[in-house]
């Protein structure tokens, strides 16, 4: 078996979906409306192969299975208006996973390389973030009850967690079909001590990792656009550090930003604070470490995006707590 090299963030994000080998693959079409966990059987005609609970969401539901707010958390999906959520790791239950499983459109052809992806973003009420994304290709479906799938999947990503609960992350690979290869398993197939987890919010739900799954695509490598890239970003102009978890921290909202620096001054025009990355963000303290007062800040802001394009902002964010 040759196993697939993998990529992760935006290795091939523009995916020719008329060519994509994976049926309904951001889980649009839909049997019924989800009302509950474990209804990813709704999801025609994505299955679960490990009989425990893998989740669907869709906007049309009026219940804790909905989106963006529902019981694993609040995600907009990537596209349209559904997703798949899936356990990958569980501190307290070793071995237990939660996997997708879909048969695809085509068998895959011996010799030919495949372009393999999908996206995927942390809950923010979970305790860990981790890695272990994987995609097994089989001729025949694959099941086992409450366990862990004892095969060595074609993509398999082992890299750093993945801890972003804001934006979709792409992990991608390519890998040599066998000949004949015609169901796709998603999940976690390393073992507990093969696979990394950060703590990431101590305070969370559960003693485990939970991903939003979006956009699967499988398809020949020569059926792929180039990728589009636009950048984005948005700069928030309140916001509350009282620690009662809602919008207790000045972030900038960005797409495809590769650099930034971000320096916050009060109105004596004394620097309090300073974002040198795209993903940091202020908490209301200064820089010895002590809580800024309530008032109004000002800002400057210099981002590059990975499209070329640079932005100069200035403006103000109020501080309430």
């Amino acid at each position: 078996m040759r196993i697939g090299i993998i990529f992760l963030l935006s290795v091939f994000p523009g995916y020719l979906s008329a060519q994509n080998l994976v049926p309904n693959p951001s889980f649009e079409k839909y049997s019924n409306c989800p009302n509950a966990g474990g209804e990813i059987s709704f999801a025609i005609p994505w299955v679960d192969p490990s009989s425990l609970s893998t989740d669907y969401f869709n906007k049309c539901s009026t219940t804790v299975a909905t989106i963006p707010t529902n019981f694993a958390g609040h995600r907009w999906p990537r596209t349209g208006n559904a997703y798949a959520g899936i356990i990958t790791i569980d501190k307290i239950n070793p071995s237990v996973r939660e996997y997708l499983q879909v048969m695809l459109n085509d068998s895959l052809e011996r010799g030919k390389i495949y372009c393999v992806g999908f996206y995927v973003s942390l809950s923010e009420i979970v305790q860990f973030a981790s890695n272990g994304f994987s995609i097994y290709f089989s001729q025949l479906p694959i099941s086992c009850s409450a366990c862990l799938f004892p095969y060595v999947p074609q993509i398999n990503y082992l890299g750093p967690p993945i801890a972003d609960t804001i934006n979709w992350i792409l992990v991608s690979g390519t890998f040599t079909a066998l000949g004949g290869e015609r169901y796709i398993t998603i999940g976690n197939f390393n073992t507990d001590s093969n696979t990394s987890t950060w703590n990431v919010n101590p305070s969370g739900f559960g003693a485990e990792a939970y991903y939003y799954i979006d956009d699967v695509y499988v398809g020949t490598c020569d059926t792929l656009k180039p990728p589009v890239i636009k950048s984005s970003l948005t700069v928030p102009n309140v916001f509350t550090p009282n620690g009662d978890g809602q919008n207790d921290v000045f972030s900038i909202q960005q797409s495809n930003i590769q650099t930034l620096n971000c320096k916050i001054y009060d109105r004596w025009g004394g620097k309090v604070w300073e974002l040198k990355g795209p993903d940091e963000s202020w908490d209301g303290h200064n820089q010895t470490g002590n809580p800024c007062n309530d008032g109004v800040y000002f800002y400057v802001l210099d981002a590059a995006g990975e499209d070329g394009k640079a932005y100069h902002q200035t403006g103000f964010v109020e501080l309430l707590r």
